[in-house]
């Protein structure tokens, strides 16, 4: 398939603050996908969405609340991951929480009582960064996750000093990306001959069923957050880039 891969800062897309303490801001937003930055300023209230988060924490630390009794920590590193129709709160710690997250769903928030909890399995739940599994395997790319039964496959991807991954694309996923510690370079287009440069900080979108290969342009070890949202075929490794 057709198309550009998209790079954007996300310092620099518009602010929205749907309730208190919450500070929203839409980098992408593809078919029902949103990649969204989130910043807590300040305890939140307690809220719902009609759809999932799947969060990965890019600085700072605090809790998130599930009801009166329950929350749980989350620092810089840390995966979360808030099923649908979930009731939960943030709560700020001594740093600033940024959360770059996958939203599903209708975007609108609704702010309710904390009394309206009711159903334990739909708690949120955190997983660290030492504890993420193996997933769709790619030559000289090392992903790993931390949900792996889950409709979106949010992935840490780790490619050495000059490493350059094999030819591949994401199928029918909608696939958004953000570059942790070093820069990355993805070749596309036919006999590879369109680069995206992606720099430290940066997020990106790359269109459904563009083969594409990341290549690592320094000679230290770089990390990715990637988030494939659709469903199995995660990857299809190809011989080619047509």
């Amino acid at each position: 398939m057709s198309g550009d891969i998209r790079v954007v800062d996300p310092t620099d897309r518009d602010r929205t603050e749907p309730m208190a303490g919450l500070v929203e801001q839409t980098l992408f937003h593809v078919a029902d996908y949103r990649l969204v930055l989130l910043r807590i300023d300040e305890n939140t209230p307690w809220y719902v969405r009609e759809g999932a988060i799947y969060g990965w924490v890019r600085s700072g630390q605090g809790r998130i609340g599930h009801n009166e009794e329950q929350s749980e920590a989350i620092e810089a590193g840390d995966f979360l991951y808030v099923p649908p129709t979930t009731v939960h709160r943030y709560i700020t710690g001594v740093d600033q929480l940024e959360i770059l997250a996958v939203v599903t769903g209708d975007p609108d928030i609704t702010q309710v009582a904390a009394s309206m909890i009711t159903d334990e399995d739909a708690e949120p739940a955190i997983v660290g960064s030492d504890d993420l599994v193996p997933t769709a395997e790619s030559p000289n790319l090392n992903r790993e996750t931390p949900f792996p039964e889950a409709a979106v496959l949010m992935m840490r991807v780790q490619a050495a000093g000059g490493a350059a991954a094999g030819w591949h694309n994401h199928g029918d996923n909608v696939y958004f990306g953000y570059a942790v510690d070093g820069p990355s370079e993805t070749e596309y287009g036919p006999v590879g001959e369109n680069s995206a440069r992606i720099e430290i900080g940066e997020s990106f979108h790359v269109p459904p069923r563009l083969i594409h290969r990341d290549t690592n342009p320094t000679d230290t070890a770089h990390t990715g957050i990637i988030w494939l949202c659709g469903g199995e075929p995660w990857v299809v490794n190809v011989e080619g880039s047509e």
